[in-house]
């Protein structure tokens, strides 16, 4: 159930705003809010896509893994967009799972019911094909980051992305994030991860500690974003 306030916020996000008021209402009325505990599961890759998803409180991570269970791809999910964008119009399935890093409160709705809507309406089109747009730069420079052969250049231009999607104004990421993820999302070592962090650390470029980041030298990271 979405109460009034809740949706007053969600008809602001530019997810919706530009729905007309009446494929709005019939949105909301299939819309389900939930409320779960760190570590459950949104959906597995490989599951039907019949839902979309939008983050109210707290962090998701979605992850894939190839057969020998190793991490291929890592992202996080920011509050009030929707997620997966990615196969929007096109795909069956889930191509990474999602799971809670903290508690958290989302709501789901079909996915058919949001594309139907959306196809036809220009202006809701143009903010998708944006948002996608957006997507794609920032996994460009992700792609562009793992061919890069310094291993060093990698876990700096990982903090980078991170420091520029996630961040918060005061420069917090604001979800825990332990080596072994930067180590994955950097296609590297734990050990390698920790070798870099250091002088960074030293040097009061970030502060790291407890699974907490934060950056002190904006400016340090953003050379690495091109």
């Amino acid at each position: 159930m979405v109460g009034k306030e809740l949706y007053q916020h969600l008809r602001k996000l530019d997810d919706f705003k530009y729905l007309s008021i009446s494929q709005f209402d019939q949105l909301i009325a299939t819309m389900a809010y939930h409320k779960v505990p760190k570590d459950q599961i949104l959906f597995f890759d490989g599951d039907p896509l019949e839902k979309m998803y939008i983050l109210l409180k707290g962090h998701v991570k979605l992850e894939q893994s190839d057969s020998s269970g190793s991490f291929i791809y890592i992202d996080y999910v920011n509050t009030d967009t929707i997620f997966p964008y990615g196969g929007i119009f096109l795909d069956k399935t889930y191509h990474f799972s999602a799971v809670a890093i903290t508690s958290i409160e989302y709501i789901c709705f079909p996915r058919e019911v949001y594309e139907s809507f959306s196809w036809g309406n220009k202006y809701q089109m143009k903010m998708l094909c944006q948002k996608l747009s957006k997507l794609i730069h920032l996994q460009e420079f992700r792609i562009r980051n793992m061919v890069t052969s310094s291993a060093k250049d990698r876990v700096i231009q990982t903090l980078a992305f991170l420091l520029v999607d996630k961040c918060t104004e005061e420069m917090d990421l604001p979800f825990s994030i332990t080596t072994i993820d930067i180590a994955n999302m950097s296609g590297t070592t734990r050990e390698t991860v920790s070798h870099v962090l250091k002088p960074l650390k030293e040097n009061n470029i970030i502060h790291f500690e407890h699974k907490k980041l934060s950056y002190l030298d904006k400016d340090y990271f953003l050379k690495y974003i091109k």
